[in-house]
């Protein structure tokens, strides 16, 4: 482990490009951002660990202007707690109805894909298309309950 990283070290340290880690000082989103006298950017341990959480919270879908109050509300101290509190429990809820929606966007699939295999195999679309419900596998017809299949 180093003690502090020029910005192509933390840049390769942490995957993504120099350019990013540039963004993220002219957007306020590294707070405390230490430079050489000659005004190199140089990072430590501390500022990585601070760019891997915005990344996660971008990644989460945070706009980056949220980002920026997430990252002032911090820099106010334990004053801040709830609001900052507030923000993390928002972003959870919002993450879980993106998982929630992703689900049911698998589910579909799943049933496409279990829909072409017997389509496949019986050289026609009609017979996954008009087989009884009751002959359809559990999985199948929790699916078609679940996304509101009825035809296609």
């Amino acid at each position: 482990m180093k003690d502090t990283y020029t910005i192509g070290e933390a840049a390769a340290e942490l995957g993504m490009p120099a350019s990013t880690i540039r963004y993220y000082e002219k957007n306020g989103l590294i707070p405390n951002q230490q430079r050489t006298e000659s005004g190199r950017r140089l990072f430590d341990e501390d500022d990585l660990e601070w760019m891997r959480f915005v990344e996660r919270l971008k990644a989460s879908g945070m706009p980056i202007r949220e980002i920026r109050e997430y990252i002032k509300l911090y820099m106010e101290g334990d004053a801040t707690i709830q609001e900052r509190r507030r923000m993390v429990y928002e972003r959870r809820d919002a993450i879980d109805a993106q998982l929630k929606d992703l689900m049911l966007a698998r589910d579909y699939i799943d049933y496409k894909c279990w829909f072409y295999d017997v389509a496949s195999e019986s050289g026609t679309c009609d017979t996954p298309k008009n087989m009884p419900l009751d002959e359809l596998p559990d999985n199948i017809r929790r699916i078609k309950k679940k996304c509101r299949i009825n035809r296609y």
